[in-house]
C-alpha cells in the first residue's frame, strides 16, 4: 500500500508577498499630495477672493451694507476684524502646513520644522476662534433653521480643531513624538475641511439646483466627516510599532524576512 502522506505535494502553499506594498504606498502618497494640492489651491483662492472683497468694499463709501451685499457677504463686511483674523492665519496655514508633513524638512531642517509648527498651531488657534465667531454667532441664515445647522457644524469643527491643536502641542511638550504627529495630522485634515466643503458646495449647487442656504451647513458636516475619516485611515496605515500599531513598512519587512 502506498503511503500517500510521504508523497510530495504539487500544491504550493501561497505566501504573503510584500512586493506590491511599496508600490501601493507610493501611489497612495502621490494621490494624497495631489488631493492636498487641489484643496490648497481652493483654499488660497477663497482667501484671496475674500480679501479682495474686503479691500474693494472698504475702498468706497457704503451707506447701507445690508442693502448692498447679500446675506452671506455682509457678515464679513460687518465683522471685518474677525474676518481678517481668519484670513491671515488661513493664508499661513495653507502655506506652511505641507512643510510639517514632509520627512526631509523634519530631518534636515529641524529648527524650521519646530518654528513653523509653532506658527501653524498659533494660526490654527486664531483661525478656529475667529471662524467660530463668524460662523457660529453670525450664520448668514440667522440662528434658526438652516442657520442653526451651520452654527452647530461650525461649533463642532472649530472645537475639534482646537482640541487637536492642544493635543498636538501638549504631546510634543512631553516628547511624545508619535502622538504629536497623529494629532497634527488630525488638525491639518480638519482645517482642510473648509476647502473640501467649498468644492462640495460648488458641485452640489451646480448639479442639484439647491441653494447655498440649504447646502452650506449640510456640506460643512459632510466635509468635516470625510476629512476626519481620511485622516484616521492615513494615521492607521502609517502608525509605527512604537505608537501602538504596526506600520505597513514593518509588515513588509517581516514578510520579506519570512521568505528568506
Amino acid at each position: 500500500m502506498t503511503d500517500i502522506s510521504a508523497a510530495p505535494s504539487s500544491a504550493k502553499t501561497p505566501e504573503f508577498s510584500a512586493a506590491p506594498w511599496p508600490a501601493v504606498r507610493k501611489a497612495l502618497e502621490i494621490i494624497g499630495w495631489l488631493v492636498v494640492a487641489v484643496l490648497l489651491y481652493t483654499g488660497l483662492s477663497s482667501v484671496f477672493g475674500r480679501a479682495d472683497f474686503l479691500i474693494t468694499s472698504f475702498a468706497q463709501p457704503i451707506a447701507d451694507p445690508r442693502a448692498t451685499f447679500n446675506a452671506f457677504d455682509v457678515r464679513y463686511y460687518e465683522h471685518f476684524l474677525a474676518t481678517w483674523l481668519h484670513l491671515g492665519p488661513a493664508l499661513l496655514i495653507f502655506t506652511i502646513g505641507p512643510m510639517q508633513f514632509i520627512p526631509a524638512v523634519r530631518k534636515k531642517w529641524i529648527n524650521l520644522h519646530r518654528w513653523s509648527g509653532r506658527v501653524f498651531i498659533a494660526c490654527g488657534v486664531i483661525g478656529a476662534t475667529s471662524g467660530f465667531f463668524i460662523g457660529a454667532l453670525y450664520p448668514f441664515m440667522g440662528l434658526e433653521g438652516q442657520g442653526f445647522n451651520q452654527s452647530m457644524a461650525t461649533v463642532v469643527i472649530a472645537g475639534y480643531t482646537l482640541l487637536c491643536l492642544y493635543k498636538a502641542y501638549s504631546s510634543i511638550r512631553r516628547k511624545q513624538f508619535g502622538a504629536h504627529r497623529e494629532w497634527m495630522i488630525r488638525a491639518w485634515t480638519i482645517m482642510l475641511a473648509i476647502t473640501t466643503q467649498r468644492i462640495m458646495l460648488g458641485v452640489l449647487m451646480s448639479t442639484t439646483g439647491v441653494g447655498i442656504e440649504i447646502l452650506f451647513g449640510m456640506t460643512f458636516w459632510m466635509a468635516g466627516l470625510l476629512n476626519v475619516t481620511i485622516g484616521e485611515i492615513w494615521i492607521s496605515l502609517t502608525r509605527t510599532p512604537g505608537n501602538g500599531a504596526r506600520h505597513w513598512k514593518y509588515l513588509d519587512a517581516k514578510a520579506a524576512s519570512n521568505k528568506e
